[in-house]
């Protein structure tokens, strides 16, 4: 029987990289995954988010060596990571797809370490889809990724009326520029990922593709011609390190 999401351990004061995986029934695909994560050694602490999963997701979690948060229901990906934000105190997050294959810890550690610098304010992982498709999307995007490091504020400072559905990777991207934040990208060779198709059948998963396609472009307009109000400044020079305020 699922209750109010398991309690996190709220001493994170010695930590400052926190991987969030949201994750729906992804008990057999978690095990391809989550040892990479557990094993980039610029992570402090590893949350795996239950959405309201029907198998043994955070049985599964909790034995391969990672925190677990557990919702009573399905929420949806923004929900699960607003969810393991609001439980967590690390300055700097990483959010990774549970349903990826061939990732490697030595990528997710080139994707965190430039944040922890302070060089960028988020770093993008995205597919390898060729030299020139590659250096387009750098260019002009989309950068939808579900793979990217970023600093707390960026997420924290995004209304929370635009954190819902398919459209949380292009509100992060928005607000980290409405912080005046610098985006990388980084190519993630090898990668791949189950699609809708397989997790929902053909016509469930098609189905959707193109709600998130909707959900998505719909965003992009609002955010464009009618944006929210954002508390958006650039940080101030000589701010302490990581605390970001």
């Amino acid at each position: 029987m699922r209750g109010a999401p398991t309690a996190v351990p709220a001493d994170a004061s010695s930590h400052r990289v926190l991987a969030i995986l949201p994750a729906f029934n992804e008990e057999s695909t978690l095990p391809a995954v989550l040892p990479t994560v557990l094993g980039a050694t610029l992570i402090d602490r590893v949350l795996v988010v239950d959405d309201g999963s029907t198998d043994d997701t955070a049985r599964v979690a909790g034995d391969l060596g990672a925190e677990a948060l557990r919702l009573a229901e399905n929420r949806g990906k923004a929900e699960a990571l607003t969810a393991a934000v609001a439980a967590s105190q690390e300055p700097v997050l990483l959010f990774v797809d549970a349903d990826l294959a061939h990732l490697t810890a030595e990528s997710l550690d080139r994707l965190v370490r430039p944040i922890l610098a302070e060089r960028c304010g988020m770093r993008v992982g995205v597919r390898d889809r060729g030299r020139w498709i590659n250096e387009l999307q750098r260019r002009h995007g989309p950068l939808l990724s579900g793979v990217r490091a970023l600093r707390r504020e960026i997420f924290e400072t995004v209304p929370a009326s635009h954190l819902q559905g398919y459209q949380v990777e292009t509100v992060l991207n928005w607000s980290c520029r409405q912080l005046g934040l610098r985006i990388e990208t980084q190519v993630l060779h090898g990668v791949e990922h189950r699609v809708k198709e397989e997790k929902l059948g053909v016509a469930l998963g098609l189905a959707s593709r193109m709600r998130m396609f909707r959900e998505v472009f719909a965003e992009w307009l609002r955010l464009r011609y009618d944006p929210p109000p954002h508390p958006g400044r650039r940080p101030r020079t000589g701010e302490a390190g990581l605390g970001f305020r």
